[in-house]
């Protein structure tokens, strides 16, 4: 059975990004825009995981965000703007928590850092549900623009995987010399793997996956695994 599309409660603490308190609250004009502006990303993402992207209006949004479609626009010129901006946003959220989890490991591990790498990365992705849905299912219905960034993101990170295999060439002569498309492949291979798993299972499931993605790609290298 299919799992059906994320509960927007599903989707991260809101935080600073909370709705303001009417009044007078010593913000200055920067911290309201700031807030507005997160408020907005996450009623996108909330809106575009119950509703499909297209079927998603600035409506829905204004309406989950509570800010009238004044703000919107004060923001973003349009829904696919604001898609756009949310998507590299969450991307870079991403960035920041793998690059906590691999700073601290040494440079040579790089089993170790194939196996982190996933994990934090899969653990991630699990902790945001709505967002995750929107950025691995809804882009795809969200025109030219969004596939394209996911392609660049992909791309980045199937060169992740050719600097660690250039590494592990390095330590062990015996690890298999591959094309540099393979990544491109294995990268595509696991993107879909994930989507699998939100439609049947839901995001809570995606870091069971880490064993298959990490022994796929030590077979790929024609090691054992780790």
């Amino acid at each position: 059975m299919s799992a059906s599309r994320p509960a927007a409660d599903g989707a991260p603490p809101r935080r600073a990004d909370q709705r303001l308190p009417s009044g007078r609250h010593g913000l200055s004009r920067a911290d309201v825009a700031s807030s507005q502006r997160a408020r907005i990303v996450l009623a996108l993402f909330d809106a575009v995981a119950e509703k499909g992207y297209p079927a998603t209006t600035i409506g829905d949004v204004v309406d989950r965000a509570e800010v009238s479609r004044r703000t919107f626009y004060e923001h973003f010129t349009s829904k696919e703007a604001c898609f756009l901006a949310a998507f590299d946003e969450a991307v870079a959220d991403v960035g920041v928590q793998l690059a906590a989890v691999l700073d601290p490991l040494p440079k040579d591990d790089w089993r170790t850092r194939i196996r982190q790498s996933w994990r934090a990365f899969l653990t991630a992705l699990a902790a945001s549900p709505t967002i995750t849905w929107s950025l691995y299912v809804e882009t795809f219905s969200a025109g030219p623009a969004l596939i394209e960034r996911t392609s660049a993101v992909n791309a980045g990170f199937a060169e992740v995987f050719r600097k660690l295999h250039r590494l592990a060439r390095k330590q062990e002569p015996a690890v298999t010399e591959l094309a540099p498309e393979v990544f491109d492949l294995y990268i595509g291979g696991t993107a879909e793997r994930i989507r699998h798993c939100l439609r049947t299972d839901g995001a809570a499931a995606l870091p069971a996956l880490e064993d298959l993605f990490v022994d796929t790609l030590l077979a790929l290298f024609g090691t054992p695994s780790a």
